[in-house]
């Protein structure tokens, strides 16, 4: 329900003078298309970036935006035969906003993506782009559109940009990577929440999640930790909007409040809570 009154909120503010996002002025933001490359070669993938620069104070969303607003998107516009990647996001920080507790950004967020140039690309320029659409935030939120445009060549040889392949490769970084191979995780499941066990070798003495799903946890509850003998564990409170157990929980997973992983684990008793309703 509070997902669904953010949303009018923001609907109400597009019928108020917004109808086109494409045409409505960067206020309190600002976005721009990077690419690593200056020149590509036919078959060769590129990595690109979308830069958002936000004012002090006001933020941007991530994939799940949490109790209110809307994850950045983009409708790519390419040359035929060039396909891109999915968004690569890093990790968000929480927030306390009026409408509860949300997931994004502030400051400088880059969006990572790769674009895939074919064999049989010519030489030549290329324009890359694409219409981008953002919601903007501090006390107030503002819909924002832009048209991103950026040119690439292709070539026989690979030219790399090195200003943006700094800013691309800091961005990367910034990516959650897949848990260590000695950790072992494991998820269970229940009556008010989902417990998260980590076994560990290293000391662990803080942990956060960060949910991949909308209304799965209530976001802004105490994420209750606790560290016995090397064996961490994660109590998350069931979102009250939940209407169905998952089957997995998927996410980011923030250890010492520095080193970030993508968590994507199989809920043990989930089965046996869905056989019976």
């Amino acid at each position: 329900m509070r997902r669904l009154l953010a949303s009018s909120a923001c609907f109400l503010a597009l019928l108020s003078g917004c109808k086109h996002p494409a045409s409505v002025p960067t206020e309190h933001s600002r976005a721009s298309l990077i690419i690593e490359q200056s020149a590509a070669t036919p078959g060769s993938k590129v990595r690109v970036g979308i830069q958002f620069v936000t004012d002090s104070g006001w933020h941007i969303y991530w994939q799940n935006p949490g109790d209110s607003g809307e994850a950045p998107r983009i409708q790519w516009q390419l040359p035929a035969g060039i396909t891109a990647g999915p968004l690569e996001w890093p990790t968000p920080m929480r927030m306390k906003t009026a409408a509860g507790t949300d997931y994004g950004y502030q400051g400088t967020t880059v969006l990572l993506s790769s674009l895939q140039i074919p064999n049989t690309a010519q030489s030549g320029t290329l324009e890359i782009g694409g219409d981008l659409h953002w919601l903007v935030c501090h006390d107030i939120c503002m819909p924002q559109g832009a048209h991103l445009e950026a040119p690439l060549q292709v070539a026989n040889a690979a030219k790399v940009n090195d200003t943006t392949q700094e800013l691309l490769q800091d961005a990367a970084a910034k990516i959650p990577g897949a848990l260590p191979v000695n950790v072992h995780p494991a998820v269970t499941i229940l009556p008010d929440g989902f417990r998260v066990t980590l076994k560990l070798s290293e000391p662990i003495t803080a942990a956060e999640f960060f949910p991949a799903d909308v209304e799965q946890i209530e976001n802004g509850a105490p994420q209750e930790f606790e560290n016995r003998g090397g064996t961490v564990s994660l109590i998350l409170r069931k979102s009250e909007y939940l209407r169905q157990e998952p089957q997995h929980l998927r996410g980011v997973l923030l250890l010492n409040g520095g080193a970030a992983y993508g968590f994507d684990v199989p809920i043990q008793g989930a089965a046996a809570q869905k056989g019976k309703r």
